[in-house]
């Protein structure tokens, strides 16, 4: 059976890599681009894997191939479609075993193009483990600070949109950043996916400067890998800022319809910080579904002497004060081609 390693799969041209795990194990652990075609749902894996256990391997074997004769269908019908707009498919599971090669070994013999990938996710993670660092060496960080609600992943995205390289690792931690940061989120967090997304990143920018957003060394529960940290500490530091008003709204446009019972965890959680006279008005605020003067006063009393502490970390190039988004954006994003520019002509 034909294999190919992560780092030659990379090289490879009109290749597309197809995941055969559970849609579960493909959450949590996507390789970015890749297409999930499971051989097995997550329920049945645990079907499978407890008869292993319980019964023996013989029979696991069995229900196994009964689960994934009932899926060959659907499995080839997604495969073929594939196969119209790739030149070359590479099958990849957990470790590289049974999973993958058994669909290997069938769509080769049907006469596809078909490569399984060597190692399996295992090998990919052991790989860009590796690699990150070697990625993250290329880049310069532009990092842009502000206090709770001024707008930052807003603006980042305007950028984005204007043609700067903006790596949102908010988005690919799937939270925001604070003790309300996973309200309004899709999916749960996930370290080797946030890992992954990072690196997919990397390897792909094309410029010499990288926008991000200013965030401590962890994310929710995620940490940001050590090579890109230093280099966001490093970088070059830009302080934005608008007023108390403008933040309100733009807390209430992120969280103003969020369930009023996840709301009230998150409240809880600052309880240890606080006066209990003020959780409690914060409590009462929030069952009024008074959000706009909550907002207020979590921004005055709580966010913004929290991020006093740490705003002398660093020396800002520059600060705005803006009113408008499009506004900040529009200056950032002028700023970012000027360094482009003077670092091409050095």
């Amino acid at each position: 059976m034909d294999k190919i390693s992560f780092e030659d799969f990379l090289k490879e041209e009109s290749v597309v890599l197809i995941d055969v795990r559970t849609p579960k194990e493909f959450l949590l652990e996507k390789v970015p681009n890749s297409i999930n075609i499971p051989v097995l749902l997550d329920e049945e894996r645990v079907s499978v894997g407890t008869t292993y256990v319980q019964q023996s391997k013989e029979t696991a074997k069995k229900i196994g191939v009964e689960f994934i004769s009932k899926r060959l269908p659907k499995i080839f019908e997604q495969v073929q479609e594939l196969s119209k707009k790739y030149s070359k498919l590479v099958f990849m599971c957990a470790r590289g075993g049974m999973r993958s090669s058994s669909i290997t070994a069938l769509f080769a013999s049907l006469g596809y193009r078909v490569l399984k990938l060597d190692g399996g996710y295992k090998a990919y993670r052991d790989f860009i483990l590796n690699r990150l660092p070697i990625e993250n060496e290329k880049f310069k960080y532009l990092v842009i600070h502000g206090r709770t609600g001024v707008g930052k992943t807003k603006i980042l995205n305007r950028m984005n949109e204007l043609g700067v390289s903006v790596m949102n690792l908010e988005k690919m931690a799937s939270h925001k950043g604070s003790f309300f940061g996973a309200l309004g989120e899709k999916f749960p967090q996930s370290q080797k996916r946030f890992d992954g997304e990072i690196f997919e990143f990397l390897r792909t920018c094309k410029t010499k400067y990288i926008v991000v957003e200013s965030e401590s060394k962890r994310i929710g529960n995620l940490y940001v890998p050590e090579s890109v940290y230093s280099s966001m500490t490093g970088g070059k530091h830009i302080f934005i800022n608008t007023s108390i008003s403008k933040r309100v709204d733009i807390l209430m446009e992120d969280y103003g319809n969020v369930a009023i019972e996840e709301m009230e965890k998150c409240i809880m959680k600052v309880a240890r910080y606080i006066s209990k006279e003020k959780l409690n008005n914060y409590l009462k605020l929030l069952y009024s579904k008074k959000l706009r003067e909550l907002g207020e006063l979590l921004i005055i009393q709580y966010y913004d002497p929290l991020y006093e502490i740490s705003i002398n970390k660093h020396e800002f190039e520059f600060s705005i004060a803006y009113e408008e988004i499009e506004e900040c954006a529009q200056k950032l994003s002028k700023y970012f081609f000027e360094l482009e520019n003077e670092d091409n002509h050095i």
